[in-house]
């Protein structure tokens, strides 16, 4: 919680002894603003966060679909999607400028961990994990919330219950361990413990931030005020014990979370203290080691135990473990995966590094918690150290130490490959090189005069060394001074001088957290004396609402180029189910194809039927006659050709389906209805951003905004109305046609393109 909003709750009256409802950094943030410019009271302000929590647990419950923008990690970058969440068909969607990329069932979702910033990872059974970033901390807090909600009724459902009204109804798990433990957490250049109510039940570890009495108010101290879970349901978890008697560590497939036991009443003794610790590591362990057998047990039944070469297996026939049926089919549904042809990374170990989207990477830096690295076998302190103010630089001349070059980063040949390769073989001492003439040209100058070499090396920064280091590479191609950075980031238009997108992007992975603000501002020295890093963090600790204004920025930049890319698919949409709706020569070849199926059925026993779903034209071409390479789709030209040649040629009138029909109704939808809720928080943003003694460039900054969000709302307006005319339309074509009212257009529409092309080769073949 910010140093403002303590503030405020510090100064409530002592009757008010309750505690804060918890709200997102957003919302927050919003009704600080009204406290602040004396919209709002102490009171009033509490009585609308409840308000504002209430509304939130609503919501979560009468709605049935949601849609988030977020950017999912996919072959070492980071690519925009819609992440729909629908419990009415009990999928979870990857949706990409409109096109459902993948539909996953519910039954699948194994876990879901939070991660840096805004990132966080969701984890399925036979599937790729999705490493995911949402655009703000509260869509990722939503997020997190929902799917917890579908791994919380795949663990507690019971499928013995008959009664139809209680049947997916999720139990309500046994609570086997309750107490208070600290857990560290950490930000950019800070480190700090927080403790938490935290409940163990069957398949989670709950988090509970404890409140503490301020005021006569309760304050949260935790950097967020969500519940944390914590996943065993997917196998992966175990737990271990540092050397010291305090402390443990419950090691995840993407995290590690260091736990101390806190002194009480009860445990203040290093003895009780090493108990009450040791009952929660046996409590833990127990449950992990239960849901890593039922992992084992569910991988073992989607296999046959066949012996490995030497054996024999029934039919006396040497082999290997083989793939059951359900593991081939396992296997073939997931083959599709659109991230199929990426390596799928090991299972982290408590002593490997963290998955990519965990380990900074050059402009990609968390702006909230960060989980800290933990190393068992070392000796951790019950506190952490209050860091020391950075020592001043030295300004000493140093003439050069070392003969270094530049790095040739090449891909070396894995240990296990050396032995059969033509390297064994090798004699690296006869090999002779000039070293002189190879520095001569490769040659980096070792010193400490300033220009000479990477500050980063000879210079105390306070961030964190591998942040730091990214972040440097990022500064080195941004054109804005530290003290010009506040006002660049009131300016809308980028031909005005505004930032570009990709400098937008790039600060937002490197906002400070509240932990971050508080030691920089403890540093007392000049800031021409700090690095370039530190000084660029110590001018964004300074800028309010920092992370708010950055994603306002982006938003803006983004909305009209998704705009831009939506109407044509929108419209193509518009004109498919037209043409597919008004075609009476597609109806006539529907027509042709049900007679010639009813005579081939009734004459094989079957019962003749009214009508098919479009379904059935993918399955023309598997069915064959006599002369293999005749099929029934073959059969239904030449019928047509021979009874009625002027409808051969319905494809005139379906001249849209002739391409791949890319993105659906759906996948659309999904997408505006994003683009909405992105619009009216830039519209909230507006309406809650007022200063006392504005100058002339906030001013203009206001108009500007005021101009972007008319144009943006009037064009929203009209793409929101065009996709109600498409979802009409879709809705009378699948009436029309007898299918299902829940059937996606992405796949009806393929099975119609697909039919339109192979009928036109059959025909093009028949009138040669």
């Amino acid at each position: 919680m910010t140093t403002t909003t303590t503030m405020m709750m510090m100064s409530a009256p002592a009757e008010h002894k309750r505690t804060v409802p918890q709200l997102s950094n957003e919302l927050q943030l919003r009704i600080m603003h009204k406290v602040k410019n004396g919209e709002l009271s102490i009171e009033d302000a509490l009585k609308e966060a409840r308000e504002e929590t209430c509304r939130s647990a609503a919501d979560v419950d009468s709605t049935s679909q949601y849609n988030f923008s977020v950017y999912k990690f996919n072959r070492y970058r980071w690519q925009k999607r819609v992440l729909q969440i629908d419990f009415k068909t009990r999928v979870l969607c990857s949706i990409e400028k409109g096109i459902v990329k993948r539909q996953i069932p519910f039954h699948v979702v194994k876990s879901c961990e939070d991660g840096v910033a805004a990132k966080f990872c969701i984890s399925f059974r036979e599937r790729h994990d999705y490493e995911l970033e949402a655009t703000s901390l509260e869509d990722k807090h939503k997020i997190i919330q929902l799917v917890n909600k579908i791994i919380h009724g795949n663990i507690y459902t019971s499928p013995g219950r008959v009664d139809a009204e209680t049947r997916d109804q999720p139990l309500q798990p046994n609570c086997l361990r309750e107490g208070q433990l600290y857990l560290q957490r950490g930000g950019l250049a800070s480190i700090r413990w927080v403790k938490y109510t935290v409940r163990l039940h069957e398949g989670q570890l709950s988090l509970l931030p404890v409140t503490v009495n301020v005021g006569g108010v309760g304050i949260c101290t935790a950097p967020q005020t969500q519940t944390t879970v914590i996943h065993f349901s997917d196998g992966n978890a175990s737990v271990e014990k540092p050397r010291s008697c305090d402390t443990f560590t419950l090691i995840t497939k993407i995290n590690e979370y260091l736990f101390r036991v806190p002194v009480s009443a009860q445990t203040n003794s290093t003895e009780a203290i090493a108990a009450e610790r040791d009952e929660w590591v046996r409590a833990i362990d127990e449950l992990c080691l239960v849901w890593k057998h039922r992992l084992q047990a569910e991988n073992q039944s989607l296999y046959e135990i066949i012996p490995e070469p030497g054996g024999t297996n029934k039919s006396g026939e040497v082999g290997k473990r083989s793939p059951s049926p359900q593991a081939q089919e396992a296997q073939l549904a997931s083959s599709p995966d659109e991230d199929r042809d990426r390596a799928i990374p090991p299972v982290p170990t408590a002593r490997s590094p963290p998955p990519a989207y965990l380990s900074p990477k050059p402009c990609d830096h968390p702006k909230s918690a960060l989980l800290v690295p933990v190393f068992p076998g070392l000796p951790l302190p019950i506190a952490p150290p209050v860091p020391a103010p950075p020592p001043l630089p030295s300004r000493l001349n140093v003439t050069p130490t070392s003969r270094k070059t530049k790095a040739f980063h090449w891909d070396v040949v894995a240990h296990d490959k050396v032995g059969k390769s033509l390297w064994a073989q090798r004699d690296a001492s006869t090999v002779r090189i000039d070293t002189a003439r190879l520095y001569e040209q490769f040659g980096i100058q070792d010193s400490a005069c300033p220009g000479s070499v990477d500050p980063l090396n000879n210079q105390h920064i306070m961030l964190n060394q591998k942040v730091a280091h990214n972040f440097n590479i990022f500064l080195r191609s941004f054109p804005v001074k530290p003290e010009e950075l506040k006002d660049r980031l009131f300016i809308v238009n980028e031909e005005d001088g505004a930032l570009s997108d990709e400098h937008i992007t790039s600060l937002r992975r490197y906002v400070p957290t509240s932990d971050d603000v508080e030691m920089y501002k403890s540093y007392k020295g000049s800031p021409s004396e700090l690095h370039l890093v530190d000084q660029y963090m110590l001018e964004m600790c300074n800028i309010p609402y920092l992370s708010t204004q950055l994603d306002l920025l982006l938003t803006l930049r983004e909305l009209p180029v998704s705009m831009e890319d939506l109407q044509p698919l929108i419209s193509q949409k518009i004109r498919m189910c037209s043409q597919l709706y008004g075609s009476k020569s597609f109806v006539a070849i529907l027509e042709y194809l049900l007679a010639v199926g009813n005579y081939l059925n009734e004459n094989s026993g079957k019962e003749k039927a009214k009508g098919f779903r479009l379904s059935s034209l993918a399955k023309l071409s598997q069915l064959r006659g006599k002369d293999r390479k005749f099929t029934l789709l073959h059969a239904l030209v030449e019928q047509v050709r021979l009874h009625d040649p002027h409808v051969a040629t319905f494809f005139q009138e379906l001249a849209e389906f002739e391409t791949v029909p890319g993105a659906s109704v759906k996948g659309l939808t999904a997408e505006v209805d994003v683009l909405k809720n992105e619009l009216q928080k830039v519209i909230q943003y507006r309406k809650t951003y007022k200063r006392k003694n504005q100058g002339a460039q906030h001013q203009k900054f206001l108009r500007d905004l005021k101009v972007a969000i008319e144009r943006h709302n009037s064009d929203l307006s009209q793409m929101t109305k065009r996709c109600e005319d498409m979802k009409k339309l879709y809705s009378d074509i699948l009436v029309k046609f007898g299918e299902p009212l829940e059937q996606d257009s992405q796949e009806l529409f393929g099975w119609v393109s697909t039919f339109i092309n192979d009928f036109k080769r059959v025909h093009a073949e028949m009138t040669q």
